[in-house]
Order: structure tokens, then sequence, then C-alpha cells
């Protein structure tokens, strides 16, 4: 997480170009949803929840199942804790805020291109007069 976090420091901070300093904006993204996905699967007290089943020695039985009414922790595990927690409340803001720096840097992006195309396709590139160096003529400048 420290080498991601600086390596877009490092990136945003030295960019010298919009491409640049957009990639480490989604490259930032990227990462804050990935640790998004990351604790959301760990409960709170840091284990893994993905991976193999929990450790039983016998199956539970399937006839103990309430359908009646409210769903009782001793008949029925599944339907014991249904709240969400609070590191599935974290992903969740990490994930949807890692999207919204994405979805903006590529914006961002595409947007300064469209600015370049424009700023290209002008013969006099947004200037009233040509810039051209000592010892060039105008139709050689680029």
């Amino acid at each position: 997480m420290s080498f991601q976090l600086a390596g877009f420091l490092l990136t945003y901070l030295l960019h010298t170009t919009h491409a640049a300093k957009n990639g480490s904006r989604a490259g930032l993204g990227i990462t804050l949803v990935q640790f998004g996905f990351i604790t959301r699967g760990r409960t709170n007290d840091g284990e893994a929840t993905g991976g193999s089943p929990p450790p039983e020695t016998a199956p539970g039985d399937p006839n103990a199942y309430n359908f009646q009414g409210s769903p009782d922790s001793t008949t029925d595990p599944a339907g014991a804790d249904t709240s969400l927690g609070r590191n599935e409340w974290l992903s969740y803001v990490l994930m949807v805020v890692g999207w919204f720096i994405l979805i903006r840097a590529v914006g961002d992006f595409l947007r300064a291109r469209r600015m370049e195309q424009l700023v290209l396709a002008s013969p006099d590139r947004g200037l009233g007069v040509a810039v051209v160096a000592e010892n060039e003529q105008p139709g050689s400048a680029v």
C-alpha cells in the first residue's frame, strides 16, 4: 500500500504532461478500488472470509430452519447478523471514491486531448501572430 501511494505522489508531483498527471490520478483510483475489494474480503477481526469454508466436523441439522417468522440465531445461522460491518462500509466508500477519481481522470485526459487537437488544427494556434525563431520562415514554423 505504501509503495502505491508513494508512487502516486511522485508521479503526480513530478508530472510534465497531462497524460502523466491524469495517469497517476487514474492509478490512485484503481488502487482505492483494489483496496476496497481487499477490505471487503476481510472480517472485523482481520481474518480473510474467502477461500475454504469454515472447519466443521458435521453438517448442521437441515430441518432446523424457522420458516414462520424472524430468524433465530440458534436455528438459522445465516440470519444471525445481516447488518453491514464497519469494514464493509469502509470498502464501499473506498470503491466509490476510487471509481470517481478514475472516471474524472479519464474525462480530464480526454478533454485535454480534445483541446490539444483544437489548438493544433488552428492555423495560428490561438495567437494573432505566428511565433517564429530567428532565421526561420513563418511557413516552415511548427
